[in-house]
């Protein structure tokens, strides 16, 4: 079965920023540690490290987040967080 542009590409989104938050962050996703956990309750992730995170993102897949989302729960876990830049990207390409 053939997978759907929109599928291939969150999933090498979800692939590119696990592998960037593994070697930032220094740790793996793993059993204990999901896409679905919450990083900053798992002790990975703290104020700094997030908005370093955001930067990333910001500047790597050019897209910019509201206050909204960057204040929001929504963005404390890798699904989470891979599914909010996939609306920005796909909200700046219908902008275009």
């Amino acid at each position: 079965m053939k997978q759907q542009p929109e599928q291939a590409q969150m999933q090498e989104l979800t692939q590119e920023l696990k592998k960037y938050m593994e070697e930032q962050f220094m740790f793996e996703f793993d059993g204990e540690v999901t896409e679905d956990t919450d990083l900053f309750k798992a002790g990975i992730l703290d104020s700094y490290g997030y908005i370093s995170l955001m930067a990333h993102i910001e500047q790597h897949y050019d897209v910019r987040f509201g206050e909204d989302e960057m204040l929001g729960s929504v963005m404390v876990s890798l699904s989470g967080i891979t599914a909010t830049v996939g609306a920005a990207r796909s909200r700046a390409l219908g902008n275009r």
